[in-house]
């Protein structure tokens, strides 16, 4: 008997709004281009996954996209991510994916999924092929050394790649002043909508070290205390209220990122028949992107998350479901918060 060739894995990670998902994207493209069975595990911090939908829109081909919410990949969902990974090796040889990409929450240490391929149920089966590590240039380039999951995130990597490096030329060139410093020994990208320069090297073909001696997940990072708010809409959004909201100071702690799915109010359906648009803050920027229809043509709920320290939930939550704006002659729901 001929034996089955283990699933390749490519795990994914960077901070929070790095550009993970868009790498991601662009990673599933070209191995469904290639023919390749491919499936997607995605783990975001929030009650709901919006960069799920993100990816299940535009690669409705995939072999398999489960998502993972409320945790930290690393640690606290370390068991579903091994049960996804085991049931997708007990699958039939003609339907099992052939390569899965594993994209993390940005407030995750991914050093406990370096030795997935050494769990008992995954021994044999499994092969980790990199580790590929996405940075934003627009961040302050002293995170590299003022925060600790950045740099391990870093360091674990088989390759970095620096996004956003068309954005802000100058900061570019400093970031990869301070990552080269750190980390020589990894090929450094610089990589645009997800996209590597030509003859970039293949991140599937990563070159893993060991880890040091001593090194473990970390237990006490300064994102210890991050929460994620949530909030359903029921009515389209009034987008320049969103833009005012999402792009002032907060009253208090510190905002990370903010990403969710919505209708926009006036915004007519495009062509493609869907009016659902996503927008993410990240780095002090807010994109909105259109959002297709999923196969079977049913739009994904409207829902928001932001991620922080320190904010005020009471705050949030008002303030995020003051930007809907129900048609005529119908009244916003009230909803009654724990």
């Amino acid at each position: 008997m001929t034996a089955t060739a283990p699933i390749d894995i490519l795990i994914v990670t960077g901070p929070l709004g790095a550009g993970k998902t868009t790498a991601v994207n662009r990673l599933l493209k070209e191995e469904v281009a290639a023919g390749r069975r491919v499936a997607v595990l995605i783990n975001e911090f929030g009650a709901v996954s919006v960069d799920g939908s993100l990816v299940s829109a535009e690669r409705p081909e995939l072999a398999g996209v489960e998502n993972l919410v409320n945790g930290c990949v690393c640690c606290s969902l370390r068991g579903d991510v091994i049960a996804t990974l085991r049931a997708w090796c007990d699958q039939p040889e003609a339907a099992r994916p052939q390569r899965v990409v594993l994209e993390t929450t940005g407030l995750a240490d991914p050093t406990d999924l370096v030795d997935l391929e050494l769990e008992p149920a995954l021994v044999g089966r499994l092969r980790l092929a990199g580790l590929l590590t996405v940075v934003s240039c627009l961040g302050p380039v002293d995170h590299l050394k003022t925060r600790p999951l950045l740099h391990r995130q870093t360091a674990l990597a088989s390759l970095i790649y620096l996004s956003k490096a068309d954005l802000d030329p100058s900061a570019a060139v400093a970031w990869e002043g301070e990552l080269r410093a750190a980390f020589r020994q990894i090929p450094l990208i610089h990589s645009r909508q997800g996209v590597p320069a030509e003859g970039s090297p293949d991140p599937w073909q990563g070159d893993l070290r060991p880890l040091p001696e001593g090194w473990a997940p970390s237990t006490g990072t300064s994102f210890a205390a991050a929460r994620a708010i949530t909030v359903h809409w029921d009515h389209p959004l009034d987008p320049a209220a969103l833009e005012s909201l999402l792009l002032a100071p907060p009253p208090q702690g510190e905002l990370l990122r903010a990403k969710g799915i919505c209708a926009f109010a006036g915004w007519a359906p495009r062509n493609d028949g869907s009016d659902r648009w996503a927008f993410q803050l990240a780095d002090d920027r807010l994109e909105v992107s259109p959002l297709p229809l999923p196969p079977g043509g049913t739009p994904p709920a409207c829902a928001g998350v932001v991620i922080g320290t320190g904010l005020d939930a009471t705050h949030w939550k008002k303030a995020l479901r003051t930007l809907e704006r129900p048609p005529e002659g119908q009244r916003r729901k009230i909803v009654l918060d724990r």
